[in-house]
């Protein structure tokens, strides 16, 4: 006797449906999951994972939140027979998936407006056994500590921030009382980097002098910042 399968998720065997079911359940909960652990540790921790990083902007992790919802509703398409169940199922997901096209383009403005700087690209400047110094090429030079390894991460706060790479001078910030233009003044840049312990980071600058920062892990004591008020940089 030949079985005739009907259409639609029929078409499948029963056992064959219910093991992509479960797979596509589990693949999909497991990629929400990762995302919102990485994104949660980006905005609690003070480092956040390299390789995390390209997703932290909303146009980095909204595709894969929308293709592990995608997979969801086909989950459950596949693994429920009740004709309106699959219907409600493919309706409750259409709108998931909508919703977090909207908040993650609007999520997306506001990050592209803040201009983080750990989007930009990254330059190995210095190294040592397991810790790295990198500079992000954003409008400034923004330096950073990293570790190395396939679970590397980032230190959140710069050990350095200096002029860009073409940039020879730059305006103070602070304008002077009588409403002039304010004065220029040559741009500071990082000229050469080292460790000289797992514990300490030694930068020397464009103006000729050292300084030395002390470092817990990815994390530095202070800031050397020349990209903000004059007042503020390093004496």
């Amino acid at each position: 006797m030949t079985r005739h399968w009907a259409a639609g998720p029929g078409l499948v065997h029963p056992t064959v449906r219910r093991w992509c079911a479960v797979a596509l359940t589990t693949l999909s909960v497991a990629t929400l999951v990762t995302i919102s652990a990485g994104l949660l540790t980006a905005s609690v921790a003070p480092w956040r994972f390299v390789r995390f990083i390209p997703f932290e902007r909303p146009a980095g992790w909204i595709p894969v939140a929308v293709t592990a919802v995608a997979g969801l509703v086909a989950a459950g398409w596949l693994g429920l027979r009740t004709p309106a169940v699959r219907r409600a199922v493919t309706g409750f997901g259409t709108v998931a998936v909508l919703l977090t096209l909207c908040a993650g383009a609007a999520a997306n403005v506001g990050s592209v407006l803040a201009g983080d700087p750990a989007q930009a690209p990254a330059k190995l400047v210095a190294t040592t056994g397991g810790l790295e110094l990198v500079a992000h090429l954003a409008d400034q030079r923004h330096y950073r500590l990293r570790t190395t390894g396939p679970f590397a991460r980032e230190g959140t706060t710069d050990v350095a921030c200096t002029a860009h790479q073409s940039e020879q001078e730059r305006a103070d910030v602070e304008a002077p009382p009588d409403g002039t233009h304010p004065p220029m003044m040559p741009a500071v840049r990082v000229e050469s980097a080292r460790f000289p312990d797992p514990t300490h980071l030694e930068l020397t600058t464009t103006d000729g002098r050292t300084w030395t920062v002390r470092i817990n892990g990815v994390n530095p004591d202070r800031t050397l910042d020349w990209c903000g008020r004059r007042s503020d940089e390093p004496r």
